[in-house]
């Protein structure tokens, strides 16, 4: 099995967030649970608590290390994606950080399963510019 890859649905969709309980939305998945923006954005500054999470063997979908991560998020006009990251890309990728080759080598494989950057909200254009220089990373 592929390490980014569209599937159909996810019969969880609409479970409540780990960390606060809110409800009423698909929220983004980290290692299978389900996290609100406000709970994801507390995580990735450090203010939230910490994601404890067993690694798959699969590959990063970057780098092509073993031992990942999956990050599962719902992009605009596109089925579920799932992307399996490893520990350092799963973090920058939540802090908004990723440098330009990581953001580079992730754009191209994103446009092999025929998703955009632009739809994912993480690497739309409000926080990399056309090159994948970050614009606003999270703050350590």
């Amino acid at each position: 099995m592929d390490n980014i890859r569209l599937i159909a649905d996810d019969a969880n969709a609409e479970a409540p967030c780990c960390q606060c309980g809110a409800v009423g939305q698909f929220w983004d998945r980290l290692a299978e649970r389900p996290y609100c923006p406000d709970c994801e954005e507390a995580l990735a500054r450090g203010e939230g608590e910490p994601l404890v999470a067993r690694v798959e063997s699969r590959r990063c979908c970057v780098c092509d290390q073993p031992g990942t991560v999956s990050y599962r998020t719902l992009p605009l006009r596109s089925g579920l994606l799932v992307l399996d990251l490893c520990r350092d890309h799963f973090r920058d990728l939540l802090a908004r950080k990723l440098d330009p080759i990581a953001f580079a080598q992730l754009r191209r494989r994103l446009t092999k399963v025929g998703v955009n950057v632009e739809q994912i909200f993480l690497l739309h254009d409000a926080f990399y510019d056309k090159e994948g220089q970050a614009l606003q990373p999270v703050g350590e």
